[in-house]
């Protein structure tokens, strides 16, 4: 079969990334499964096996490699993803914010080193087993959100290029989790009934993810003060990495409940309140966007937006902050709780991603508007 038929797809282990191979195949696609190690197996990152790097998991897609009769290749990638991305979420989580590596490892990584492969196997396309669909022409195409809006993952990708999503496709885009389910036990998959393992790839098995880092990547943070958002000392911590806007428990305070609702890098403080509607912002500034669109032409500067996954879309007025795009201001239509610096910022008209951006500030809501 020619090459220009020829889908390399990413086998996690998982029962997404089986199904989407499965389905490239009966399309009529020479489907190449390709695991990505992304951490060394002798690393305690991760306490179950469902870990991406783990050596059943990629026991478990070579073996669906083997059901589906397609060829497999495991590559180490676990310096380049400890230099792109645990490195640089250190370097966030170290200076008071909290990053969202799913996304840089979707852009940086795993997409490039599926491209890589597909380009030295003269392939088509690279696919996954994300819930989003990609539509449009190869020269302007079209990130739109998976059907099952319980399982949607654009929000994780809308920091690929246009390059990239051109010769990207996902075929669990148009289905919902319990058609993947009923397909992956039909064929009768190995993994058709295995748990879902979203996020594992930053589990640690010896505490938090951002300790994990500590651990690898810094020196031993100082201890401060957990403070009141009246300024009274109510405790003190172990690192202010270790906690994030919203956070209510591992806080280790009685007479709670209490939220996190700020952390002073210049003071080494972390706020907290006991009123949850004082974590309510009514605006927040993003930089570093990237656009699938002209940003230029932004539907009447009005759009939805999330600030997290999971998080229902809301209106928003959008402003461009710089001449080029880069930095956006939004201003939300009804307030949003515990905006995280660090986090994501993703634009959407209906269902088609415009682009995204990393949170650097939030604002307070007005008074009566939380």
């Amino acid at each position: 079969m020619s090459s220009r038929h020829t889908a390399v797809v990413g086998l996690s282990g998982g029962v997404d990334s089986a199904v989407a191979a499965l389905l490239l195949q009966r399309a009529g696609y020479h489907v190449v499964g390709v695991t990505l190690r992304l951490h060394a197996c002798s690393e305690p990152l991760s306490g179950h096996s469902r870990s991406c790097c783990g050596l059943a998991t990629t026991a478990v897609a070579a073996e669906v490699a083997t059901q589906l009769g397609i060829h497999h290749y495991i590559l180490d990638v676990a310096d380049e993803f400890a230099r792109s991305v645990l490195a640089p979420s250190w370097d966030e989580y170290r200076h008071g914010r909290t990053p969202n590596p799913c996304v840089r490892c979707n852009a940086a990584i795993k997409f490039e080193r599926l491209l890589k492969v597909a380009d030295d196997l003269g392939a088509e396309l690279v696919a996954t087993g994300h819930y989003a669909r990609v539509e449009g022409s190869p020269a302007e195409p079209v990130l739109r959100r998976g059907v099952d809006d319980t399982k949607d993952q654009s929000y994780f990708l809308f920091a690929l290029s246009r390059d990239q999503l051109a010769r990207t496709r996902f075929p669990l885009g148009g289905l919902r989790k319990t058609e993947v389910r009923r397909l992956a036990e039909e064929a009768g998959l190995v993994n058709a009934r295995q748990p879902e393992s979203q996020d594992v790839c930053f589990v640690s098995a010896a505490g938090s993810f951002p300790e994990y880092l500590r651990q690898r990547f810094g020196p031993a943070m100082p201890h401060g003060y957990l403070v009141g958002d009246d300024g009274r000392r109510l405790g003190t911590h172990a690192g202010i990495h270790r906690f994030t806007v919203g956070q209510r428990r591992g806080l280790g305070l009685s007479g709670g409940p209490f939220w996190v609702r700020a952390r002073h890098i210049e003071t080494n403080e972390v706020e907290l309140t006991r009123d949850p509607t004082r974590l309510a912002a009514g605006a927040c500034r993003a930089s570093g966007m990237r656009w699938l669109t002209d940003a230029q032409d932004l539907p009447s500067a009005r759009c939805l937006v999330q600030t997290r996954y999971r998080q229902t879309p809301i209106q928003a007025s959008i402003r461009l902050s710089t001449p080029d795009g880069s930095v956006v201001d939004a201003a939300f239509d009804c307030p949003v709780s515990a905006v995280t610096p660090g986090q994501a910022l993703v634009l959407y008209s209906g269902d088609r991603v415009l682009g995204g951006g990393w949170i650097d500030a939030a604002a307070a809501a007005a008074p009566g508007h939380s």
